[in-house]
């Protein structure tokens, strides 16, 4: 369906070019997997573009997934507070993250689906609900954030340590509310799992160009 050559990452090892590199959401860190609310169908991460945890879901879910969390890494834009003691920095953060993530990838789905373009409108959908049913998930998480100036002046491993409790108190006060929202995400499906080498390198073409972006604006 793709030729090697299209899907070819020929810039990747260019000198001087960050080296990305995407796991699998299942292949998470086992302090990650304590979480109450890690789902390897639903989780992501990109702390940064070598550090990428992708779900090897159904197409629908990994792509939004994808698009969000790379979303992170635009420099553009970016809320640095965003953290637990500011509720709306970082719904904010999260709502940039999905926008400015899906307009460095929707080109490369378009990419993905070549030769099958009805495709392309099911996933166009599926993020937007999913979108949606996830910045419900931030906004039913309100009630575990602190007051402003809470962590300051806190060690990494005390705001860690307050962090996992009051997920912890969270998850059992909230969590059924929230796995009403991931069976709806469940319901965007199309049925088909993604093509883990095709999909990661388009997904890494995405990266490229944000980090090329992100250069030009430094």
């Amino acid at each position: 369906m793709f030729s090697e050559k299209k899907f070819s990452l020929t810039n990747e090892k260019e000198a001087g070019e960050p080296k990305i590199i995407i796991k699998r959401s299942v292949d998470a860190p086992s302090e990650v997997k304590e979480n109450p609310f890690y789902d390897p169908e639903f989780w992501g991460c990109a702390n940064s573009p070598d550090d990428i945890y992708l779900p090897d879901s159904d197409e629908a879910i990994s792509f939004a997934l994808a698009a969000h969390e790379i979303g992170h890494l635009v420099k553009e834009g970016k809320i640095n507070n965003a953290r637990l003691d500011n509720f709306e920095a970082t719904r904010a953060e999260e709502q940039r993250a999905w926008d400015k993530g899906w307009e460095y990838l929707q080109q490369y789905v378009d990419e993905y689906y070549q030769g099958n373009p009805e495709d392309t409108p099911k996933i166009l959908q599926a993020f937007e609900r999913i979108k949606t049913l996830l910045m419900q998930a931030t906004d039913l998480s309100k009630d575990m954030y602190l007051e402003s100036g809470t962590l300051d002046n806190l060690t990494t491993e005390e705001m860690d340590g307050i962090l996992k409790e009051k997920r912890e108190k969270f998850f059992s006060e909230k969590g059924e509310e929230f796995k009403k929202i991931f069976e709806e995400i469940k319901e965007e499906k199309i049925g088909i799992k993604p093509d883990w080498d095709k999909f990661t390198t388009v997904v890494k073409k995405a990266v490229q160009d944000i980090l090329k972006d992100n250069k030009k604006a430094e």
